[in-house]
């Protein structure tokens, strides 16, 4: 009989504040520093930096306007590292 540990991949999701993926990439280029809020209540919650440390994977969620007090997501984009895609 084999003992199989299960293994949880936990993705974090982040919300920055922007006009468009498009700007996003274009400020990361310019050398300006995004950050971006992750707002999970199971941990993690906190403002994050998207730079070399961000793990790659994270979903980054693009908004401009807030309803009832949580962000209103206009586009989606994946970390790479570098800049999303």
């Amino acid at each position: 009989m084999y003992h199989v540990k299960q293994l949880k991949i936990y993705t974090m999701k982040l919300y920055v504040k922007g006009a468009s993926k498009k700007a996003v990439n274009e400020a990361l280029a310019n050398g300006q520093v995004v950050t971006g809020e992750n707002f999970s209540f199971f941990g993690g919650a906190g403002i994050y930096k998207l730079d070399k440390d961000l793990p790659k994977g994270t979903v980054i969620s693009i908004f401009d306007k807030y309803s009832g007090g949580q962000p209103v997501a206009k586009s989606y984009g994946t970390w790479d590292g570098a800049k999303l895609k």
